[in-house]
């Protein structure tokens, strides 16, 4: 385990450095809940995505995927079925459509500190939270759960799917952005009264 000091260095070294992600910023829906980690001294965010649509183009050659994407749509909130049907693009490549629940990655100061965190997301529904031990003593906690979909919409420029289908993803995609939502704010608000209980102990 790494001393409280050389924590808070780290620490400081994330939270001053460059957002290299392609945002290049926290997403609106978790401003809130990333600013709630970030203000405990025991907690600080290393990585995070609300949770998207996306829609991107694989790039093919000689049958093979080619290592990398385009991305041709994204979103962090509700899919609308006409931008959706405009971004696709079979002649780009292989077009497919995939929607990804939130996801934080938090370095933590303690094992136990870990396992309060841990906690308050299994309880939110985020089940495949885990826990990683570093070898020189970081301790970072996934948060994250199981509400994948991934479906292929274009192969060799040729379009797979109906517009009816379509917009039959379309309303599974969003019904699965609509569940992240619930499960996001349960957890801001379990982790919320955690960290308060604790600070009233």
């Amino acid at each position: 385990m790494i001393s409280p000091e050389e924590f808070q260095r780290q620490k400081n070294q994330i939270l001053d450095g460059i957002d290299l992600s392609r945002k290049g910023c926290i997403d609106d829906p978790i401003q809130e809940l990333v600013e709630l980690i970030n203000t405990e001294d025991d907690f600080v965010t290393t990585s995070s995505c609300s949770g998207r649509v996306i829609l991107f183009c694989e790039d093919i050659v000689n049958g093979k995927r080619k290592k990398g994407c385009k991305w041709l749509y994204t979103t962090h909130e509700n899919v609308k079925d006409d931008d959706l049907l405009r971004s696709i693009q079979p002649n780009e490549g292989n077009n497919v459509l995939k929607f990804e629940p939130m996801i934080l990655h938090v370095q933590c100061r303690t094992l136990e500190k870990a396992k309060l965190m841990h906690t308050c997301a299994l309880e939110s529904g985020f089940r495949n939270s885990g826990i990683t031990l570093g070898k020189h003593g970081k301790i970072i906690l996934a948060i994250r759960s199981c509400m994948g979909l991934e479906v292929p919409l274009t192969e060799d420029g040729n379009t797979l799917v109906s517009n009816e289908y379509l917009k039959y993803l379309t309303k599974k995609a969003n019904e699965k952005m609509e569940e992240n939502k619930t499960r996001t704010e349960r957890f801001f608000s379990n982790l919320k009264s955690s960290v308060e209980k604790k600070e009233q102990e």
